[in-house]
């Protein structure tokens, strides 16, 4: 399938749907790679068992190539990640490996909060992760056991275990791999009367509240933005809006819930005060939930919840 401009044009999307809608149908056993490069590495022929093996990377030339079971896309991860979302698509293994943001042209890690938020959306309850840990600087593991999923480091004897290196050759340079099975683990969320308005605070992907919102308010690397926007419409760029901005915006257009993440440094008595004296001049938003994926994040909200209730 040839790839007609860089963007994905509609008519590409749509050829695209149709094709990887049969060959997913009634698969459960996918591997998704993103950032993969370009080549079929020799070693992929390992891979047989999987139903499909999927390798996402926008430098392809071609829009999609399939040999065997091993599926070649022409995508950013964006794309990638909002097309298998619309098609119902998940994967029991994911792959970052090294997304390129020294030597490949990359311009965000896939592993930072907002993007594996989004990327969390296409993958099962719980799933195989293929990463290098060493990308997150000196928070290393650490990162792993503050998002809302448990994280257990598999060893070589483990039947889920996959080697690697079959993917990179990353460790030639003193790189660590690591294989981890994961399980999402949702925060119990906490809800509260504000006046009229409802508040919610839990701990969990805000794009997996995407279909239960009018709104969702993100902080995401800048560049990447305008991409993010342009395959989901919902969502707005958390540091353009102020308070009165914000209650503004939802108000001239009716928006009556939205999702907010992390962007006030833990401080957010302001805002919920400011939600509650605004409630006659900017009636919306109705409800109001903050999503987050750190632990510590939106305490004060959760302080707030504790105190109405008590």
């Amino acid at each position: 399938m040839r790839r007609t401009s860089e963007r994905l044009t509609k008519t590409e999307k749509d050829e695209l749907n149709a094709l990887l809608s049969e060959r997913f149908i009634g698969k459960k056993n996918n591997l998704l790679y993103l950032a993969s490069g370009t080549k079929i590495r020799e070693r992929y022929s390992e891979l047989s068992d999987f139903d499909n093996v999927v390798l996402v990377d926008k430098a392809m030339k071609t829009r999609c190539s399939i040999n065997g079971n091993i599926i070649r896309l022409s995508l950013t991860a964006i794309e990638a990640n909002a097309l298998f979302l619309e098609l119902g698509i998940r994967f029991q293994y994911l792959i970052l490996i090294n997304c390129g943001i020294n030597e490949g042209g990359g311009s965000y890690t896939l592993g930072s909060n907002w993007s594996y938020g989004f990327i969390q959306t296409i993958m099962d309850d719980s799933f195989i992760h293929i990463n290098c840990p060493q990308e997150h600087g000196r928070r290393k593991f650490k990162k792993y056991f503050n998002l809302p999923q448990t994280a257990v480091l598999l060893d070589k004897e483990d039947e889920q275990y996959i080697d690697p290196t079959i993917f990179s050759d990353y460790h030639r340079y003193g790189k660590e791999f690591c294989v981890w099975k994961v399980t999402k683990q949702d925060g119990v969320p906490a809800s509260f009367k504000l006046g009229s308005r409802t508040v919610t605070v839990q701990r969990r992907s805000i794009f997996d509240s995407y279909e239960e919102v009018d709104a969702l308010f993100v902080r995401s690397s800048p560049n990447e933005f305008p991409n993010l926007k342009s395959v989901a419409p919902k969502v707005q760029y958390l540091k353009d809006f102020t308070f009165e901005q914000m209650l503004k915006f939802c108000t001239d257009n009716n928006i009556a819930k939205i999702s907010l993440c992390p962007w006030l440094r833990g401080s957010y008595n302001g805002f919920l005060d400011y939600l509650l004296e605004n409630e006659i001049s900017y009636p919306f938003p109705k409800e109001v939930s903050f999503a987050h994926l750190n632990s510590g994040d939106f305490f004060q909200v959760y302080d707030r919840a504790k105190a109405v209730v008590n």
